[in-house]
């Protein structure tokens, strides 16, 4: 990940977080995870977080 820019941390907020949410994942699909959030510096929940709310935006802005 480039330095685009600052992403502030969640537990930071302004706003109390929401519900908890559990994922899955096959043995494989999680040591993809973990070396991915690992080469950006982040936890596991930090990038799957992430990658979700990126992803969600791509689907709203693509309807």
């Amino acid at each position: 990940m480039t330095k685009k820019e600052h992403i502030p941390s969640r537990r930071t907020g302004k706003s109390p977080l929401g519900a908890k949410v559990f994922s899955y994942y096959t043995q494989e699909e999680r040591r993809l995870l973990e070396k991915a959030a690992k080469l950006e510096r982040r936890s596991l929940s930090s990038f799957v977080a992430l990658a979700a709310l990126q992803q969600a935006q791509r689907t709203i802005a693509g309807k």
